[in-house]
């Protein structure tokens, strides 16, 4: 009794023969989702946001006190991360990619909610320059005895409400007599840059006399604006010391910025790492600096671990403290080829190498696209243009061959599901608020969200492995089970948009529609607005279509409308047997035999 039945639906294997894969696996699974072990299929994309920056390659999309959500464009490669200083409304963020590092946050990015696209409007750069020139210094008396004071002064950015301070200026000394009441006249502090900076404040430090070591305690805090400062402070009255000492901006060419735990940044240039100081993102000191043998491609964070991916083997930097990181050169020689394919998830990050995906964590160290691709079919997808991002537990990788985008989606997993997924994105985005995934189309350059119709599906097309009959045979009778109630519910969504559009129809022709200006209670209805009731999204057809190969030819098509079992013509014998569905309506099994009876037996 020859039979096939296809069950516990899994994905492809390129890298196996379609006569060698599993019963349950595929030679093509397009838009399918397979987490159910059916076939299921996406939801359509919904159209997000409109850009107007062309050829944009990063989207992030940032809060608003209101909760209004604003789109940011660029036409480059930009890495952004929210701040790591307790932030409730003012929503900050910092990137580098766009030129030098810079930071800006709701009011800057969107001219607080009153500005125009692109966004962002405007911005700061991430760190505060030190002062160019040394103070100053008049005492009002050297009569001896005397003591020698160095001071130095600051620059304080503001940046909403967080103050940044820089590394101190060149310092300058000075003899004063130690006799009470004497003073020391502050002046001649170097011009603020303005462009590109919010520097509103200067701070003032010196040193303490007899001290074992320099050190430099607090004086006082000025406007930038006020030329000089009288100081006549005792050395009991000084404040905190100065702990921008070694604080500078991140360098001018920083790149790949990612954040780490405890509140530190990371990025890189060349082959040198670059660490912030904890919770002060605008200072990273030269001395927290790492270097590797190769150039840098990218970073990826997991846990307390920075992963350096470069151009041959990657390598681990662990610590809680920049000042006490911990490097180890991993032993796989998987160079990173696309900056833009690493992704973090909760087993590590993954990044695309020429010989597959690359997963690197807690426990692996490996290429995990091993059990479905070879090196050579790997190669067919253009790692080097991969764009990845982790979406639902899923890896979800742009390609582009041939000026053509597809995707992969790899569940995570010890043999992962592969499926591919229609949709030619530039450049993608996973909200960190909803876990929702954005992505530009290449064909309009919007933005859309992506699984995300809730009426209407993607049409899936799934193919299963040829089937080796050892002799002849006729299969006269099929069957699919599926969610057919799913038809249903179309029918009776459509039943109530039309009795929707007939009430609207009545409410045009009795000229009651509402909305003339002076014509109905103030707050009675909204501005632009009416008694028409919003029609819903139409539904598209809901469908199965079952196709059937024999020795590669088509000899069988059909639109399923339920699970009963159908015949099929008496048709040439074959060898090769594959069975094709195609639709929008989840599928549970597909099964042919040589008869009805015989149907019924394998498949009830």
């Amino acid at each position: 009794m020859p039979y096939i039945k296809v069950e516990d639906f899994s994905g492809i294997v390129p890298r196996t023969g379609p006569t060698q894969i599993e019963p349950n696996q595929a030679q093509i699974a397009n838009n399918v989702k397979l987490q159910s072990r059916e076939l299921r299929s996406w939801s359509k994309p919904t159209l997000a946001y409109e850009l107007t920056i062309p050829n944009n390659k990063t989207i992030y999309r940032i809060d608003s006190p209101s909760g209004l959500k604003y789109w940011l464009e660029w036409a480059t490669d930009v890495d952004m991360v929210p701040g790591p200083v307790a932030d409730i409304d003012e929503f900050r963020y910092y990137y580098t990619g766009d030129g030098a590092p810079k930071k800006t946050n709701y009011a800057l990015a969107t001219t607080s909610g009153t500005g125009a696209q692109p966004y962002p409007n405007a911005w700061l750069y991430m760190g505060v320059p030190a002062p160019t020139g040394a103070p100053t210094l008049t005492p009002s008396s050297t009569t001896a005895p005397t003591e020698t004071r160095a001071y130095v002064y600051t620059y304080v950015s503001t940046f909403g409400t967080v103050k940044e301070e820089s590394a101190p200026s060149p310092a300058q000394t000075v003899s004063v007599s130690t006799a009470a009441g004497t003073t020391v006249t502050v002046s001649g502090f170097s011009a603020a840059p303005t462009t590109g900076y919010n520097i509103t404040h200067r701070r003032i430090y010196r040193t303490i006399t007899g001290a074992t070591n320099v050190i430099y305690s607090f004086v006082a805090e000025i406007p930038v604006a006020t030329t000089s400062y009288v100081d006549n402070l005792t050395v009991s009255q000084l404040g905190a010391e100065l702990q921008s000492l070694y604080w500078t901006p991140p360098p001018s060419d920083l790149k790949g910025l990612v954040a780490m735990p405890n509140g530190i940044f990371a990025g890189f240039r060349g082959n040198q790492i670059y660490f912030s100081e904890p919770y002060y993102p605008h200072a990273w000191p030269d001395i927290y600096a790492l270097t590797v043998d190769y150039p840098i491609v990218g970073l990826g964070v997991y846990e307390n671990t920075l992963v350096v991916l470069t151009t041959r083997f990657p390598y681990l930097i662990s610590g809680v403290s920049p000042a006490s990181m911990t490097q180890q050169k991993l032993p796989i020689p998987q160079p990173c080829v696309s900056k833009k394919s690493i992704a973090s998830d909760q087993y590590g990050v993954l990044y695309a190498s020429p010989s597959g995906l690359v997963s690197l964590g807690s426990g692996t160290q490996d290429v995990v696209t091993t059990p479905l691709y070879t090196r050579d079919e790997w190669a067919e997808l253009n790692p080097s243009t991969i764009i990845g991002m982790i979406y639902n537990n899923l890896y979800i990788g742009f390609y582009t061959v041939n000026n053509i985008v597809r995707s992969i989606v790899l569940a995570r997993g010890d043999i992962p599901p592969l499926s591919e997924f229609d949709f030619s994105a530039r450049s993608v985005y996973v909200d960190r608020s909803t876990a929702n995934i954005f992505a530009v189309s290449t064909f309009n350059n919007n933005i859309y969200q992506l699984d995300s119709d809730p009426v209407n599906n993607t049409v899936y097309e799934w193919k299963s492995k040829k089937f080796v009959m050892p002799n002849p045979t006729n299969f006269g009778a099929a069957k699919v089970q599926a969610d057919f109630a799913y038809m249903d519910d179309l029918s009776s969504y459509q039943a109530i948009i039309a009795q929707i559009i007939a009430a609207n129809n009545a409410i045009f022709i009795a000229g009651t529609q509402g909305g003339a200006l002076n014509n109905e209670v103030i707050n009675a209805l909204p501005i632009n607005g009416s008694n028409f009731a919003p029609i819903p999204l139409f539904g598209d057809t809901r469908y199965i279509n079952f196709i059937l190969y024999a020795d590669g030819v088509q000899i069988f098509a059909k639109n399923i409308l339920d699970q009963e079992p159908f015949r099929m013509p008496a048709l040439q014998k074959g060898y090769v047997y594959e069975i094709l569905l195609s639709g929008n309506v989840p599928v549970r099994m597909a099964a042919i035999a040589s008869s009805i009876g015989e149907l019924r037996q394998v498949a009830p």
